[in-house]
């Protein structure tokens, strides 16, 4: 008995390393996976790989969908750990099927990549969640990986308004107008049930603002992704406007990838996004999101009636003189306000200084990696 006591000892120890070496090569990533003190960094690494898919996943590389590595270069580099190609596949198909790596086909050679927790393996868990896995994920969210994951000024979301008019005179981006990124992609389109709103139905605090749980959206490689392995639903173009006019019907807030071609749109609310309810407690939210627009209230046709109020999930309006008046610091922009005005009292302006989104996320990280090696060189 002592001896087989020894033995796990032994097997425990050496998995341990196994896993504080993913970290480590895993916070290397763009969006980093920071140590934590608590040890909930290894924890929840122990939730997503067994200890021979961690060993693998150390030798597998951070890209998005355009520059993934195929199998047969993986294999090359993972020789030393005598494995075969049929059983490294066989390792790296079911990692990808439960959400613990980036994948793709093309023809038929298969792709593999590292995914990053926050937008990737978290969003993976979509209908299999639990409760030990929330727990654990919050604890190392809160301790650790929201200050220092991405401690640049890229953020991996941004904000654009639901389908509504922008003042004549400018108009509105393409990248920025939700029906034309719809129309103008090729697809696949996928509808996908909300991770933060399975989270809060899992902790018996449901939505407030809406029933529905398939508000999320997945375009092109990421709807095909999803598609794949079975993560959501595939639908046309049509019902993904439908889909969309919901949301916006709700006063939900659309937050697209921070890229023009835009891979996912979430669609949040301020009861269930961390990120969003954050913005109610904070005194100007408008530093704290990516958006190129602001709304404006007509004094003279605002009746007062306050549905604008109520629909804000900012708290940036407010009654005045009988009139809403509107908060810039604290208007990001959504354009929810604008689909509930009776009177047509409030339109959406842009700001002077316009926030370009980078080409592709490939972009987006790459700017994020860059910005990360330069605070790490001055540092």
């Amino acid at each position: 008995m002592p001896l087989k006591r020894e033995k796990k000892l032994v097997e425990g120890k050496k998995n341990d390393e196994i896993y504080r070496k993913l970290q480590h090569h895993l916070d290397k990533m763009p969006i980093g996976y920071p140590r934590a003190e608590s040890g909930s960094d290894i924890l929840l690494l122990k939730m997503l790989f067994t200890p021979e898919e961690a060993k693998i996943a150390t030798y597998l590389k951070f890209d998005w969908f355009r520059t993934m590595e195929s199998l047969d270069t993986i294999y090359k580099r993972v020789k030393s750990l005598e494995i075969s190609l049929k059983d490294l596949e066989k390792t790296l198909d079911n990692m990808a099927k439960k959400g613990s790596i980036l994948s793709k086909m093309e023809g038929k050679k298969k792709y593999f990549a590292n995914a990053p927790l926050i937008i990737g393996m978290y969003e993976f868990q979509v209908d299999k969640l639990s409760r030990e896995f929330l727990e654990v994920l919050s604890n190392y969210v809160g301790e650790v990986w929201r200050k220092k994951a991405n401690p640049t000024k890229y953020d991996q979301l941004r904000i654009i308004p639901v389908e509504i008019e922008v003042e004549p005179e400018l108009g509105i981006a393409q990248y920025d107008d939700v029906r034309r990124i719809i129309e103008r992609s090729n697809g696949p389109f996928v509808k996908i049930n909300c991770i933060c709103r399975q989270a809060k139905d899992l902790a018996a605090e449901p939505c407030k603002m809406t029933e529905h749980r398939d508000n999320c959206l997945g375009l092109g490689d990421m709807a095909q992704m999803y598609i794949d392995q079975g993560y959501g639903v595939e639908i046309n173009k049509e019902e993904t406007l439908q889909i969309l006019e919901r949301n916006r019907e709700e006063g939900l807030i659309l937050r697209p990838s921070n890229s023009q071609k835009v891979e996912f749109i979430c669609s949040c609310c301020y009861c269930c996004d961390g990120a969003i309810s954050s913005l109610k407690e904070i005194t100007k939210p408008v530093d704290y999101v990516l958006s190129n627009y602001y709304s404006i209230i007509d004094q003279e046709l605002c009746v007062g009636c306050g549905s604008c109020i109520e629909r804000c999930q900012t708290i940036a309006i407010k009654l005045g003189d009988e009139k809403a008046l509107i908060d810039k610091k604290r208007c990001i922009g959504c354009g929810n306000c604008i689909t509930i005005c009776p009177s047509k009292a409030i339109t959406l302006h842009k700001k002077e200084i316009e926030t370009i989104p980078p080409e592709s996320m490939d972009d987006l990280y790459s700017l994020i990696q860059k910005e990360k090696r330069k605070s790490t060189k001055t540092n």
